[in-house]
């Protein structure tokens, strides 16, 4: 309680002290005379003998500050180097050889720091808005008027004002200024407060416009001399730094623009030390109450923070504990951190390399790792693609990191290991498709019966034939029966062979008939007609053991739907960049409760043994990896197409 009552009565000798001060600041007087003072300055040997060979420096006055009156400018910059006894002669840029710029000391001046020195200060330009007393809100905009050079083109389409565009239009100098205001009386005059005051003067408008304080700009001006002459920058420095640049200013203001510059204005408090001192006690006191008034406040406060600590602590627990190969990364692909998954796979310190480095990927693999990290950069979606490296097929996804901004910072890498997942699915496009080779092996094999059986013919026609016209035209028809039997039996080997994926090129209507004629002994038994519409024979590069598996089950399916004496109408047709597929079969139908159902693995309607379910399902997967599209509209008792779009021209990472 003690303690309590003790806190308490400082609070309140503290609050005392800043009201005392407060009642005594007021009562002070706000303004004083600021007497000048006799600034002198100290040169060297060397500044004395370049001051005895240089009587008379010539400064150049930049672009951006031309608007200003140049009167007043010397009388101002030579009232501040007199002590030295230097004379000041300004120019407009460009006019004469100069010995130093005065200039406004920007971001792209800056850049010159190695060539250039800048002295202190000269004093400030700022750009503000004064707006008409009489102004009318309009949702048509401001016109205004400044001088030339003061904004840039970039910044005059730009700039507005309380949410409403300012048209400006530019004159050349203040005495244009003047008139213009005179005569077009715009709604506001953007630029230099001293200017503008000084034009509004001279119009005796100076109650029609007041200043907006938009502060649309504030620089300094400083003088800028080549680092070659040292001398000179050291003798400007010196006078800059001794002289008072209020009373200077204040001089030439009075002399050139009629205003009062003598008088100094005082803020409330007597010097800044004594503001400093009543603000720092006023936060303190404000912060103590504030502290004991608001403990659980801060107490919550604590207890988040511990929550934030422990939830970092879980995410990094869970960062480390995927199996996934995940890594942190600066946009440009330096690794910043990587889960224990990641360090396991690649066995060193990684932090700071590139990540196709750290994985040793060769550069091939590099430069996909590359593009991908560019496209989320550029788009900020997630890319992927699949990668083989030491024997492993890697899952790569990337994705972007962003900060609450909505500003790109960092990426995140993530890796799987999907060898098993992919060689178990060749597995299952393997068996399938030898299911299909035993279902086409009957029909292969009446295919093969029908050239052998020609060739005992011919033969017993060459034992039994010495005509020699008769012997060539049978030795003839042998070689074609066998060239038949050899393309049934390439094509089956072709369909059965393991899958690679390899990309390949292919006249489509040729090679959907060398499919087919894997199907014709089926065909033939069910006495199916096949009807093949593809008006131009066209160029396709595509996967084509994909290809095989979607178009041989797609009529796989269509000849189980249909009993006999049915029709299997096959259309190739080529849109710009896709050719599209269709299988339309004469058959039983799917009906409409179950079509949504017929991709997915496992669905059948043959029941007992007449399928797996697995082949539509397949069809799916392998045109998606195609990056094509599958359709399908059925009728029950009808009939039933499928309609498949696939790329012209595929790459080799799309499938």
């Amino acid at each position: 309680m003690k303690k309590k009552k003790r806190e308490l009565l400082l609070v309140f000798v503290l609050l005392a002290s800043i009201f005392s001060m407060l009642i005594y600041s007021t009562l002070k007087e706000s303004f004083r005379i600021v007497f000048e003072q006799d600034n002198t300055i100290s040169l060297n040997q060397r500044e004395q003998a370049f001051l005895a060979e240089n009587k008379e420096v010539c400064i150049e006055v930049s672009e951006e500050l031309e608007y200003l009156n140049f009167g007043f400018l010397e009388e101002y910059v030579e009232s501040i180097v007199e002590p030295s006894g230097l004379k000041v002669r300004l120019v407009k840029e460009g006019e004469k050889k100069k010995a130093a710029e005065i200039t406004v000391m920007n971001d792209e001046k800056r850049k010159k720091l190695d060539e250039f020195q800048f002295s202190a200060p000269l004093f400030q330009v700022s750009g503000t808005l004064f707006l008409r007393t009489d102004y009318e809100d309009s949702a048509k905009g401001l016109k205004g008027v400044c001088i030339k050079g003061q904004f840039t083109e970039v910044e005059k389409k730009t700039i507005s004002y309380d949410g409403k565009h300012i048209y400006l239009i530019e004159v050349e100098s203040e005495g244009a200024a003047v008139e213009f205001i005179k005569t077009m009386r715009p709604d506001c005059i953007l630029g230099d407060g001293a200017a503008i005051i000084s034009a509004l003067k001279k119009c005796g408008l100076e109650r029609d416009y007041k200043d907006m304080f938009a502060d649309f700009f504030e620089e300094n001006v400083c003088i800028m001399v080549p680092s070659s002459n040292i001398i000179l920058y050291n003798i400007i420095n010196q006078c800059i730094s001794s002289a008072d640049l209020n009373v200077l200013m204040g001089r030439a203001q009075q002399q050139w623009f009629g205003i009062s510059g003598s008088f100094v204005r005082e803020e409330r408090y007597k010097d800044a030390a004594a503001l400093l001192i009543v603000v720092f006690a006023a936060v303190f006191v404000t912060f103590f109450i504030y502290y004991k008034a608001n403990r659980t406040l801060y107490d919550e406060l604590t207890a988040r923070m511990e929550q934030l600590r422990a939830s970092k602590q879980e995410m990094q627990t869970t960062f480390n504990g995927v199996s996934y190969y995940m890594a942190e990364l600066k946009p440009n692909g330096i690794i910043l951190d990587i889960n224990r998954a990641f360090r396991s796979y690649v066995n060193k310190d990684v932090l700071g390399c590139q990540i196709g480095e750290a994985l040793e990927l060769p550069e091939e693999l590099q430069k996909a790792l590359e593009e991908m990290m560019a496209t989320t950069r550029q788009t900020g979606k997630g890319t992927s693609r699949e990668i083989s490296l030491k024997r492993n097929i890697l899952e790569v996804n990337i994705f972007s990191i962003q900060s609450p901004k909505g500003e790109i910072e960092k990426l995140l890498f993530m890796a799987g290991d999907v060898t098993g997942e992919r060689m178990a699915e060749r597995q299952m496009l393997q068996d399938n498709k030898m299911i299909a080779v035993g279902q086409l092996a009957a029909g292969v094999a009446h295919e093969i019966r029908n050239p052998l059986g020609v060739i005992r013919n011919y033969c017993y026609v060459l034992k039994n034939m010495k005509d020699e016209k008769s012997q060539k035209q049978a030795i003839q028809t042998i070689e074609r029966s066998v060239d038949t039997a050899g393309d049934i039996i390439e094509n089956l080997l072709n369909f059965s062979r393991v899958s690679d994926k390899r990309i390949s090129e292919v006249f489509i209507r040729e090679h959907v008939d060398s499919v087919i004629s894997l199907n014709n002994g089926m065909l033939k038994k069910k006495q199916i007609a096949v009807s093949l519409k593809c008006e131009e024979d066209f160029k396709v590069k595509m996967a084509t053991e994909s290809f095989d598996m979607i178009f041989i089950n797609l009529v796989a399916n269509a000849v189980d739907a249909m009993e006999s004496m049915g029709t299997l109408t096959i259309s190739i047709e080529r849109e710009q960049q896709e050719f599209i597929l269709e299988v339309e079969d004469t058959g039983t139908g799917i009906e409409q409760e179950i079509l949504n159902d017929i991709f997915n693995p496992f669905f059948t309607t043959k029941g007992g043994t007449g399928g797996t379910g697995l082949g539509l399902y397949i069809v799916y997967n392998e045109v998606q990896k195609m990056n094509g599209d599958i359709a399908v509209s059925s009728s029950a008792g009808v009939g039933t197409t499928f309609r498949v779009v696939l790329p012209v021209s595929a790459e080799e990472d799309s499938v």
